[in-house]
């Protein structure tokens, strides 16, 4: 559900047993030369079974790959959606090709199957074209499986400024956005099934302080498919933070527990960098020496000046030291 939800560009971790990986896998993350690798991310149930369900679901680039102790971590960014094409639609089509694809990952691995290798038939996949028709294509397969016969998937477009221009992850996947620069993040779902019975609901959280949802935090679904849109406020002006922002969809029995069990939900999230702006603060900070220097003028005018003279200057200058103190002791104030 994670690798379907998040943005192009956002980062997922996977965590291993060596008992998982293969061993051509493993040389290459000893070697190091799994970075920058394109994988490919699928979902794959009931494989040693006569109706074994296989699709893939994204593509992405290996950024980190690491052996610690008898576990291997792999970070992803990831990319676009593998386009399904014309491949099969019905269930039993699927598990027909399915069937091929295990067979031939076990051949490919002498014999074994493991979840994370190297070794597998090449799909000739593409991700080019609409990402959201593409994504469609994919959730419509994968509500053919009772695991997601009844789930709602998220789909969490790139983030768009106030300028309407899209703002994309840094290469560890973290978005970066200047203080006051606000954004937009488009969220889609989609569910084959509607329940009555269950409350939905698709929300947005953050910490509350260095970035701030600026629109309504929570949206009650009450349809199969629609989207939504998330305001996200960045706030900092003393120095750099770290956030994050999480969406989540969660489905809940509306009378207390449901005779059937709740249906998977989407829990994820994404690294919000906060840059404090430069400009600004030399702004402020010019403010204030102005403003410092207007207070002190009439005593050094001194008596000969014109009084009206001096009090205009005197207010303007405590004005200019109020804002400036407002707004440079507004994060540390909340």
């Amino acid at each position: 559900m994670t690798a379907l939800a998040l943005p192009e560009g956002a980062v997922i971790q996977f965590r291993y047993e060596a008992d998982y990986v293969a061993p051509a896998l493993q040389q290459i993350v000893a070697n190091k030369k799994a970075l920058g690798e394109t994988a490919l991310l699928g979902f794959i149930a009931d494989a040693e079974t006569q109706t074994p369900f296989v699709l893939p679901i994204r593509m992405a680039t290996i950024i980190h790959a690491e052996n610690v102790a008898d576990m291997f971590i792999l970070k992803l960014r990831v990319g676009g959606y593998p386009d399904p094409g014309d491949g099969p639609m019905n269930l039993s089509e699927i598990h027909m090709e399915s069937a091929k694809f295990y067979a031939r990952i076990v051949q490919s691995n002498g014999g074994h199957y493991y979840p994370a290798t190297n070794k597998f038939h090449n799909l000739h996949l593409s991700s080019d074209g609409d990402p959201a028709q593409k994504w469609i294509g994919i959730v419509r397969r994968l509500a053919l499986h009772t695991t997601f016969a009844t789930s709602y998937f998220v789909r969490i477009d790139q983030p768009v400024s106030a300028s309407r221009r899209k703002v994309s992850f840094d290469d560890l996947g973290a978005l970066h956005l200047s203080d006051g620069q606000s954004v937009k993040v488009p969220v889609s779902f989609y569910s084959t099934q509607y329940s009555e019975g269950t409350r939905v609901m698709l929300s947005c959280v953050t910490d509350g302080t260095f970035l701030k949802v600026s629109s309504d935090d929570t949206y009650d679904v009450a349809l199969r498919y629609d989207s939504v849109e998330f305001w996200l406020q960045p706030r900092t002006e003393l120095f750099d933070a770290l956030a994050r922002a999480t969406i989540k969809l969660t489905c809940d029995p509306l009378n207390g527990e449901g005779s059937v069990p709740p249906p998977l939900t989407t829990n994820t999230y994404f690294p919000v960098v906060v840059v404090r702006s430069r400009s600004q603060l030399a702004i402020k900070i010019a403010g204030t020496a102005i403003g410092a220097f207007l207070v002190a003028l009439p005593a050094i005018l001194g008596q000969s000046s014109s009084l009206r003279l001096r009090v205009v200057v005197a207010v303007l200058g405590a004005l200019l030291l109020a804002y400036s103190s407002i707004a440079i002791s507004r994060v540390s104030g909340g």
